[in-house]
């Protein structure tokens, strides 16, 4: 029996998932929700004396136990009788009793039938994925460039809202390129992003906040920053002709009178020369905005793109079932040197599901991470080192 590791669980558990979904019959799944333990509570030794239950019931039977980031745990086993699984379940619960979660059995476990109700429990590790990756983007803010800054709250956000209202938005738009990359080929252009750099907008604005400190005010703040850009785009519809180019929208606004207006003012056709971004937390966080918003858009004509993955959630979001045409896949230098191990394992097989000429590897800043991407058979890149050999005169490629 193999216990998912805290870093991948959460992915390791949703792939188990998808395996179990072709014969679910026999199969229950509880989750203990130890992350609801006071601080105090949550000491290994006492989580190790609960697995060591749920490991006996494993042997005797099928199954496999996950502890998540947030020390939470979820048992699959199949064959076991409910009073077995119950058995544990209040034999762990006893092991906190000095804790306000344990007098509470319906807060202390979710349970699961898994021929029943698979779907509503890999909804939930997809949310634990989302919340987790939140949380190392979070602490990856802290440790780096928002250090020591003041957080985004209300007050602020208004006051900043009203400074953008007045604000000449295009001077901090960007562009950066997608292109096609073949090994020993030079890179093609295949669109240009758009958007703008939230770091340019903090440093002139409030150079004290940490603007993506707070997940939910930031995602207030970029519905505001996507009607300037629709606004800007709409007066400069030239933008739009030269090139294809991709937004970056959240589902809100792609409900909006905005957009309407926006898509109003183009001329047939164009709309398929444009991608529209959406990030998965938005996606996620009201699936039936966004199957709404992405029916209308596909209608329309425009192309759809998952951003924002990492290869543990990934494997999570398919590409297929959600009904997207393209995903972006984020480099980071801990994938460094792994993309032949990648490419046999849970990231390459779902590379390989998403179709890997409709997956996007960006922020590469260096030839090692278009080595990845080629290792997984990706030919669609976008970052530093892809800007930098498109200059004239380049010699970057190897």
């Amino acid at each position: 029996m193999n216990i998912g590791a805290p870093n991948y669980a959460e992915e390791q558990l949703g792939a188990t998932l998808r395996n179990i979904a072709g014969n679910p019959l026999g199969w229950q799944a509880v989750h203990l929700h130890l992350s609801g333990l006071a601080q105090r509570h949550r000491r290994e030794g006492t989580v190790r004396i609960a697995l060591k239950g749920l490991q006996e019931l494993v042997h005797a039977h099928e199954g496999r136990i996950f502890v998540l980031f947030n020390f939470d745990i979820v048992l699959l086993v199949r064959g076991a009788l409910v009073s077995e699984v119950q058995a544990l379940v209040d034999a762990t619960r006893a092991l906190f009793t000095d804790d306000r979660l344990s007098r509470e059995a319906r807060l202390f476990s979710t349970w699961y039938d898994l021929s029943i109700t698979l779907g509503r429990l890999e909804r939930e590790v997809r949310r634990l994925a989302l919340d987790k990756l939140r949380l190392r983007e979070g602490r990856r803010s802290e440790s780096t460039r928002f250090f020591n800054l003041e957080p985004l709250d209300p007050g602020r956000l208004y006051k900043l809202q009203a400074a953008l209202a007045t604000l000449d938005i295009s001077g901090y738009v960007r562009h950066q390129p997608v292109c096609a990359l073949l090994p020993h080929a030079m890179p093609r252009r295949v669109f240009e992003e758009i958007y703008v750099h939230i770091a340019d907008l903090q440093k002139p604005l409030m150079p004290n906040v940490n603007l993506a400190g707070n997940l939910w005010l930031f995602q207030h703040l970029t519905r505001s920053l996507d009607q300037r850009v629709l606004a800007m785009l709409t007066r400069q519809p030239e933008d739009l002709k030269s090139r294809p180019i991709s937004l970056n929208m959240n589902i809100d606004t792609i409900l909006s009178q905005s957009f309407l207006a926006f898509d109003d003012s183009l001329k047939q056709g164009l709309q398929r020369r444009i991608v529209i971004e959406v990030q998965p937390v938005d996606v996620f966080a009201d699936v039936k905005a966004f199957q709404l918003g992405r029916e209308f858009v596909r209608r329309k004509g425009y192309r759809l793109c998952l951003d924002g993955l990492k290869p543990e959630t990934l494997p999570l979001c398919g590409r297929a079932s959600l009904g997207v045409d393209l995903i972006k896949l984020h480099w980071d230098d801990s994938m460094a040197g792994s993309g032949s191990e990648a490419a046999a394992g849970d990231l390459g097989r779902a590379i390989r599901e998403a179709d890997s000429k409709r997956v996007i590897l960006t922020r590469c800043d260096d030839q090692e991470a278009v080595e990845f991407g080629f290792a997984l058979g990706i030919n669609l890149f976008q970052g530093r080192h892809i800007d930098e050999m498109l200059r004239p005169g380049s010699h970057s490629r190897n």
